[in-house]
């Protein structure tokens, strides 16, 4: 560089000037190439009724042209007069009319088509050539791509990284691959809210892209067994539809052994403090009763006890034999007990200082006895037989 300005002083100024706007023009260029080159993908895969992109990038030699100065054809490789492309309409084949578009921009040295309608016979192999006025133009031949055709879509792909648990989010992540950028597919879900849901789209390169769509959500009860589905919708054809089935677990809480801890912590506690103040509330009293004596709470309890269980007596005292209900009810009383003002057959009474004695009166059920065999010496002599038939009484007198 030195050199160079040594050379410009010994210059006079017209000669310098001019040296120097060369070495200008030449350091601002922004690109210059020495020849013509175009970066085509050689084969692309296209579904019938979407589109596809052909991404293209070329290079020509000499310095950047503006847009308006450069002109874009593509056609076919078989026959180079088949425009599929070109600025004139008019020159198209029919076949391709209103289908392409070029959305590279010239002047960024893009030069990338989009065929739209895809049709069967689009499985053909084809060339970029590219034209400027008045200079050259060239055709990049040994640069083509070729399309190939198919009917049936792919169905989107569902994939995540963990198994659902109940109460915590989950993500479910569905993808496609597609060769339109132009016009993205749509992905939806059954699940979720928009806000919830993230799209992405990635250049794999090699003219494939994939779209993706992000679901995020929280799983609940009602969720296990049931399934997430997601639906794509091609550019230009119908939805298809993908579905995972949810096996949620249950997410393991310490709740379910510290509710149920604390409660019964809890609860014996306050059992415990309303142990505590009713001996201290009663505390006096129950001590006044156990001094009592025999009249106290703990005697009374121990002689209930000894009734009820007569086999504990152990001071050798036998307990008193239990009466009958018939000995309890019967007018016989038992011995000579008179506790009912009865007294026993033949036993002498005293009444106003005379005493005799009541004659005992059998009982139905055994056999008549008389008495007048007995007293021979009694007022009945003269006439026995009338005063013993008269003398054989039944019952109690």
């Amino acid at each position: 560089m030195s050199s160079v300005f040594t050379h410009l002083r010994n210059m006079d100024t017209q000669a310098r000037l001019w040296v120097f706007c060369l070495y200008l023009q030449a350091l601002c260029a922004p690109g210059i190439s020495d020849e013509w080159e175009a970066d085509i993908v050689p084969k692309l895969k296209a579904m019938t009724d979407s589109c596809v992109v052909i991404p293209c990038v070329f290079k020509y030699p000499g310095t950047q042209k503006s847009e308006d100065q450069l002109r874009a054809i593509w056609y076919k490789k078989k026959d180079t007069k088949a425009l599929i492309y070109d600025e004139d309409q008019s020159k198209v084949d029919n076949a391709y009319k209103r289908r392409t578009k070029l959305l590279g921009k010239l002047g960024k040295l893009n030069c990338s088509l989009e065929i739209d309608d895809i049709k069967s016979y689009d499985n053909e192999e084809f060339c970029f050539r590219t034209e400027i006025p008045n200079f050259d133009q060239y055709s990049f031949k040994e640069s083509c791509v070729l399309i190939s055709t198919f009917e049936d879509a792919s169905k989107p792909k569902l994939s995540h990284h963990q198994e659902p648990v109940e109460g915590s989010p989950f993500t479910v992540i569905c993808s496609v691959i597609h060769t339109c950028p132009s016009h993205f597919p749509t992905l939806t879900w059954s699940h979720g809210t928009q806000d919830k849901i993230i799209t992405e789209h990635k250049d794999m390169g090699h003219g494939q892209w994939e779209s993706q769509s992000i679901l995020t959500f929280i799983p609940t009860q009602e969720d296990d067994h049931g399934e997430v589905s997601c639906t794509v919708t091609y550019y230009g054809r119908d939805p298809m539809k993908e579905a995972i089935k949810l096996n949620m677990k249950r997410k393991f809480s310490m709740l379910y052994i510290i509710i149920p801890v604390t409660a019964a912590v809890g609860t014996a506690v306050v059992f415990g403090a309303l142990c505590i103040l009713m001996r201290k509330k009663y505390k006096n009293r129950i001590e006044a009763l156990q001094r009592g004596g025999d009249h106290g709470l703990w005697n009374r309890l121990s002689r209930l006890t000894r009734r009820r269980h007569p086999g504990d007596y152990h001071d050798g005292a036998s307990r008193p034999e239990r009466r009958s209900i018939w000995s309890r009810f019967s007018r016989r009383p038992h011995g000579n007990n008179a506790d009912v003002g009865y007294r026993a057959n033949n036993e002498v009474t005293s009444v106003g200082g005379a005493h005799f004695s009541k004659p005992r009166c059998p009982s139905p059920k055994s056999n008549p006895r008389s008495s007048c065999g007995a007293n021979s010496g009694n007022n009945y002599s003269n006439n026995s037989n009338d005063n013993c038939a008269d003398a054989s009484i039944y019952g109690n007198v």
